[in-house]
């Protein structure tokens, strides 16, 4: 069974410089027979890189938005005229909860979906809210939600929150779901940001599943984690046994870097354009 996952926008460039990049994430893949999105990015831009990249996405069979921050959804209003009818949109719940950032002297900055519910009601799409620890859209494609945090150097990132403003609470990103496929050599997981940890998240599906993992994808939210968590996601990499390391979007300048040096056979930088096959 073959896999193919193409990124169609992500921070950094393309080696050509003919597409869009941006700082989101949006992930296509043909996997068992089925036509998948994971995130649209944060303006559309992806759309156009679909155009370029020979990908139709008037075909999609599902499509999953992995948390309601706006660079992973926000794409979203120029992709629902170009879906088919009763196609499935996957959230966690909770998406719809609006979400804000600390910034620098202690304002806060709104870092959510930058739409309503209201967005799908002109579109025959079939929204779906996920509140299930595993839900299965194939026999070989599985969404997580509700991650296990057990690992002990996985904090919540306190610069998040939800909520009404002047409301507002700690985000623990409950709303996250992330998307595994069940392949002949492991468990491919793909994460959007990992909020709830990526150590957290790829031991909970691997446990879930009782599938080895084989290779993790996509972001990681590395960017703000110190020298020390960085070494310890390392470690928790290898024992893991990862044969593939395709993550970049917030894994951050850093991250990479480490994780190519202590990977060179696995890390693949995976940036706009960039083309998995297995």
């Amino acid at each position: 069974m073959t896999l193919k996952i193409t990124t169609l926008i992500e921070n950094q460039p393309d080696e050509a410089g003919d597409l869009a990049f941006e700082h989101g994430l949006s992930l296509y893949m043909e996997f068992a027979g089925k036509r998948l999105l994971f995130d649209t990015g944060q303006t559309g831009a992806f759309v156009d890189n679909a155009g370029k990249l020979s990908v139709d996405l008037a075909t999609l069979d599902a499509v999953v938005l992995s948390h309601g921050h706006y660079d992973h959804s926000g794409g979203l209003a120029r992709l629902l005229p170009l879906l088919p009818a009763n196609v499935p949109v996957y959230v966690g719940e909770g998406f719809f909860t609006p979400k804000y950032k600390r910034i620098p002297g202690g304002s806060f900055q709104y870092n959510g979906n930058p739409f309503p519910r209201e967005i799908f009601a002109p579109y025959p799409v079939r929204l779906t809210e996920l509140g299930s620890d595993v839900a299965r859209l194939a026999p070989e494609i599985l969404l997580f939600k509700n991650f296990a945090r057990s690992c002990p150097f996985e904090k919540p990132n306190s610069r998040f929150y939800l909520g009404a403003a002047g409301g507002l609470q700690p985000d623990y990103f409950d709303d996250e779901i992330a998307l595994g496929l069940l392949t002949g050599k492991g468990l491919v997981f793909l994460s959007g940001c990992a909020h709830p940890g990526i150590v957290n998240m790829l031991e909970t599906a691997a446990e879930r599943t009782g599938v080895p993992l084989y290779a993790v994808i996509g972001g990681t939210h590395l960017v703000d984690a110190g020298e020390e968590r960085l070494q310890k996601t390392a470690e928790a990499f290898r024992t893991l046994g990862l044969s593939w390391i395709a993550v970049s979007h917030c894994t951050g300048a850093r991250g990479e870097e480490l994780l190519q040096d202590a990977f060179p056979e696995q890390f693949i930088r995976n940036n706009t354009g960039h083309i998995l096959q297995l």
